[in-house]
């Protein structure tokens, strides 16, 4: 077995708000595997990168025999022992499952307490929910690195570095190991680089502020005319990737912390129906319902009792879209119709506060949509 340590000449903010931990107390690691299967497959290389205080270092552990995972292991543990934080990406369905069972597999079990306690950091984490705003090809550790811009040039993947170990094994060569640790310290480093996806945690709770709404027009793919409202606004923090991602025909783009937002804008005539239809006449030639305590006004013959379909009363405007309950009072094209819509009023058009919360409700149906 061969451990290597050397410094890492670059600066790395370690900056991750949920995590309360000192740099000395946070373990970035990366494994290389023979295999997927746990039961068959060997760990032939860990690489991790801590702080000291001379700056940040790293360590790899190298299986050059092919028969040393036991020590390998062995001689991990007693180093991971004082950390509190793992910090990796897909580590928690992949790499430290994979630990645990190779330990299991050697009877190191009770000499991983320490590092089963460890609370592990899976920065893919942050990102698996929103994958439809970044929409990559796959999420490999190095296409989110590319989509970051990292300036990452190593780009091997897993089974070719597998390929490589064995060819290693049967023909050591220092070209040979310095392409397989090369690989996993690129892997390790890109952990560092990788830390801003922490700030994809932040939509839950992002606030929006509206730096201004306006009405465009524009011809739709079917050559009709059509209207939207442009938005652009401004976030409480910055996302690291640009994101494009629509739905229900509203359509947003991020770049750092400003945005745009299209919404469509229909300017028609819907219904408002009453909700205690029992209370109302349907008048037929005024295709209106009224209230039953005004109905001495109007002629019998000209009056029928409303029915929930029948029960509305219609209104010409500009609306926009609503996913749920959003505003009152809403809006329906008809009484079947599950699209509902408020009215796009003066006041909300002259209100900074209304726009931004509107724009917030929109971009939170278009990021956490199912």
């Amino acid at each position: 077995m061969r451990i290597i340590s050397k410094a890492i000449d670059q600066e790395f903010l370690l900056s991750l708000p949920d995590v309360p931990a000192e740099p000395q107390e946070v373990l970035f690691l990366d494994i290389e595997t023979t295999g997927i299967s746990r039961s068959s497959s060997t760990v032939y290389l860990i690489g991790c990168i801590y702080m000291q205080p001379e700056g940040w270092q790293m360590t790899q552990w190298f299986d050059d025999t092919g028969l040393d995972e036991k020590m390998l292991l062995s001689s991990f543990l007693v180093f991971c022992g004082k950390y509190k934080y793992i910090i990796n990406y897909n580590g928690n369905r992949f790499d430290l499952p994979f630990l645990r069972a190779r330990m299991d597999v050697h009877g190191l079990l009770t000499d991983a307490a320490s590092f089963l306690s460890m609370e592990s950091v899976d920065l893919y984490a942050y990102i698996a929910p929103y994958r439809h705003l970044l929409g990559l090809a796959d999420y490999r550790q190095q296409t989110v690195e590319a989509c970051l811009g990292t300036g990452r040039t190593e780009d091997a993947d897993g089974k070719e570095m597998i390929d490589a170990y064995k060819k290693y094994l049967l023909l050591p060569s220092v070209e040979m190991l310095d392409r397989l640790v090369l690989h996993n310290q690129a892997n390790v480093e890109g952990l560092l680089k990788l830390l801003p996806l922490s700030a994809f945690a932040r939509l839950e709770d992002m606030k929006v502020t509206v730096n201004r709404a306006q009405a465009n027009y524009y011809t739709d793919h079917e050559g009709k005319p059509a209207e939207e409202l442009l938005v652009r606004f401004q976030m409480d923090f910055s996302l690291p990737a640009r994101i494009y991602a629509g739905a229900d025909h509203c359509y947003l783009k991020i770049e750092g912390d400003s945005g745009v937002l299209k919404v469509p804008l229909y300017s028609e005539e819907m219904k408002y129906f009453y909700a205690n239809y029992r209370d109302y006449y349907y008048l037929p030639a005024e295709d209106m319902a009224i209230h039953k305590y005004i109905a001495s006004y109007v002629d019998p013959n000209r009056r029928i009792q409303a029915k929930p379909e029948t029960c509305y009363t219609r209104k010409r405007a500009a609306y926009l879209p609503q996913w749920s309950l959003y505003r009152t009072p809403f809006f329906k094209r008809s009484y079947e119709s599950k699209d509902l819509y408020f009215e796009f009023s003066d006041d909300i058009k002259k209100d900074r506060t209304a726009l931004s919360d509107y724009a917030a409700y929109v971009l939170r149906h278009i990021i956490f949509r199912k």
